[in-house]
């Protein structure tokens, strides 16, 4: 027989008893439909978990300083004074000094009011309780597009400047139709303590973000004034130094190198490279465990093929004897039963790659829609069929037919001749 006549044997043998078949690829099926739904969905996760790091900038480097312990609950409890416990400040020389490092695009210093401070915005005589957003430009989280300017610029100028989220602007009875002409204008910001002491500041509107919560961002020259206010101090910054510093290199080599310059000098240095690494080695160890769960399914499904092709051996154990007489011998015999369990796997295994790329498509339809409908600005496609995963489930899921079809066409190849053509 050559291998043209076997694959035709194969075929027309799966196709003789096609309720048989469905039944025994049934679980090559289910297996097949759990594994690409579930690594479609870490795969989904991996990309948006990439997209939104190189979007944010894998070049980012966030530098702290060392026991920092302020504004809120911490080891040592809750600090609404924003007592500071910190080893090591931050101070504008430091600054100064990382600006001419090679490598070093832009440096964003970053000063935080503690969080008792009492927050309001007053606009043609009402007032609004707001909170303080970082002065890097308004950003979402993950799966979310990164906020875009509905109105004016969100760049901020060193001092006077104000951004408002289209929250804080619509909590004032603003349009829409109307946030272009708010650009330009001053506002006042209010500090209010618990006592009841207040100080006014009134800055320039310079854009506003598509952000729907209240918050605003304020200038750095102006955060470092209202910090002053709050401590009664004259230069706090002297005293406290900078809460953080967002630094750009010019690349990622540059960023690890400058990582382990500043770690020297003494200060915390969180690396967007150190946590895209860390995610995606969650990720893959999700994937793995998803694969396994639905390697199960399919390594069951070995059951029914195996119980199929038995009972064809016996059905056709005067056909398998009819072969030997005509020359077919063992081996070929052997192949063109484990064909045969192959292609049930096969057919399984593609029906179950197309229902899980068809319910994952279902999928990235429905979640937006009930995501819009719960107002979570989130975006992005959460089940991602890759190429790799296609090839992958089909070999997998035919493998699984040859094993489970090796020991029934063992056993078929091994039959008697004369045996075989005297059963009935």
């Amino acid at each position: 027989m050559t291998i043209q006549d076997q694959i035709r044997t194969a075929l027309s043998n799966v196709g003789r008893r096609k309720l048989r078949s469905a039944l025994a690829s049934l679980g090559v099926v289910v297996g097949t439909l759990t594994i690409v739904i579930m690594v479609s969905l870490a795969s989904g996760v991996r990309q948006q978990i990439n997209h939104q790091f190189a979007s944010i900038g894998l070049d980012r480097l966030t530098v702290n300083p060392p026991g920092d312990r302020r504004g809120g609950f911490n080891s040592g409890g809750f600090d609404p004074f924003g007592i500071s416990s910190r080893k090591k400040i931050i101070t504008a020389p430091d600054v100064n000094r990382w600006k001419e490092l090679p490598g070093i695009t832009q440096i964003i210093p970053e000063v935080n009011l503690p969080g008792s401070v009492g927050l309001e915005l007053k606009w043609n005589g009402t007032n609004q309780t707001v909170r303080m957003r970082g002065t890097e430009p308004m950003r979402g989280t993950f799966f979310q597009q990164l906020p875009e300017p509905v109105a004016g610029s969100l760049e901020l100028p060193e001092s006077g400047g104000i951004v408002l989220s289209q929250g804080t602007a619509q909590a004032f009875g603003i349009s829409s139709h109307d946030f272009a002409g708010v650009i330009g204008r001053n506002v006042e910001t209010i500090l209010r303590t618990s006592r009841g002491e207040t100080q006014s500041y009134f800055l320039r509107v310079q854009g506003i973000s598509q952000e729907r919560s209240r918050n605003i961002q304020v200038s750095i020259a102006d955060r470092i004034a209202m910090k002053n206010w709050w401590f009664n101090s004259t230069n706090a910054l002297e005293r406290e130094g900078y809460d953080s510093v967002t630094i750009r290199a010019a690349d990622v080599t540059h960023a690890s190198a400058l990582t382990a310059q500043i770690k020297h000098e003494g200060f915390q240095v969180q690396s967007l490279e150190i946590i895209v690494e860390v995610a995606n080695r969650i990720v893959t160890a999700i994937t793995i465990m998803f694969t396994l769960i639905g390697g199960i399914a399919l390594l069951v499904a070995t059951i029914g093929i195996a119980n199929t092709m038995v009972m064809a051996i016996y059905e056709r154990t005067r056909e398998i004897g009819i072969l030997k007489a005509m020359g077919a011998s063992r081996g070929e015999i052997r192949q063109m039963f484990m064909m045969e369990a192959g292609f049930i796997g096969l057919i399984g295994g593609v029906i179950g790659l197309l229902l899980g790329w068809l319910v994952g498509l279902g999928l990235n339809q429905v979640i937006p829609i009930y995501l819009r409908y719960r107002e979570l600005p989130v975006r992005g496609n959460f089940f991602v069929v890759t190429l790799t995963l296609a090839l992958g489930v089909i070999v997998f899921a035919t493998f699984i037919g040859l094993v489970a079809g090796l020991l029934p066409a063992q056993r078929a190849a091994k039959l008697d001749p004369l045996q075989a053509l005297r059963h009935e």
